[in-house]
């Protein structure tokens, strides 16, 4: 007992004392080895960017041919590069402006109205174009038009007279933008731009039509 007692500290808890022993030397060289390792690892892939990290190896299996750009940034030393974070990357920042300036498209979407849609809508006649334009006709227009453009709630489309033009343009900006103070909603958030060419193309096959039960006249004749 006598050989414990310089190795005793002084303290117990429930009877059980605690003795000052030295660690086992394998665990020692583990704990020294782990230090020398993580030094290693911090200057291989921090310090002097010689390996690639786990952000580089993501990028390659998304990009075959990703290849690392070195940082052209001031090295302190001439060694020690400026420090990033894991996720800098000298490319720009691939954001929705960017993408859309890619394109070509502008930076920023422009919020048209009627009076500034100059854009020149070519009507669509092909027959799958204007039997879509039937469907989106009778599922969204019908309830005010009629179901074969007779008119209801709103006015008649099959007649010569028209409140706002029926060209085709015209026809397309109706439906994009409506007219909310005559009761005519906006389909632009429902419907895109492609779906309202297609109901306009059908709209525009609707003059002449004569349907049962129509609606009497309402705006302007327009000349043929």
């Amino acid at each position: 007992m006598a050989e414990y007692e310089d190795k005793l500290l002084d303290h117990d808890y429930d009877g059980i004392h605690e003795l000052d022993n030295n660690l086992p030397r394998w665990w020692l060289y583990l704990f020294y080895f782990t230090i020398v390792w993580g030094v290693v690892y911090m200057l291989y892939y921090h310090v002097f960017d010689i390996g690639y990290s786990q952000v580089d190896q993501y990028r390659q299996e998304m990009d075959p041919n990703y290849v690392r750009v070195g940082s052209a940034e001031h090295r302190f030393l001439g060694v020690l590069p400026e420090y990033h974070s894991p996720y800098y990357s000298v490319r720009p920042e691939v954001t929705p402006a960017r993408l859309l300036a890619m394109s070509g498209r502008p930076a920023r979407p422009v919020m048209m109205t009627a009076a500034t849609d100059t854009i020149t809508y070519v009507r669509l006649t092909d027959e799958p174009d204007l039997k879509a334009g039937n469907e989106i006709f009778v599922k969204n227009c019908a309830q005010c038009h009629g179901d074969q453009g007779q008119g209801g709630i709103g006015p008649n489309l099959t007649d010569k007279y028209w409140i706002h033009g029926t060209d085709y343009g015209t026809i397309v900006r109706s439906v994009k933008y409506g007219y909310p103070a005559k009761g005519m909603i906006p389909w632009l958030g429902t419907l895109s731009e492609e779906q309202a060419m297609k109901v306009a193309s059908f709209v525009y096959t609707l003059r002449g039509t004569n349907p049962p039960n129509p609606k009497p006249p309402q705006g302007d004749l327009i000349a043929e």
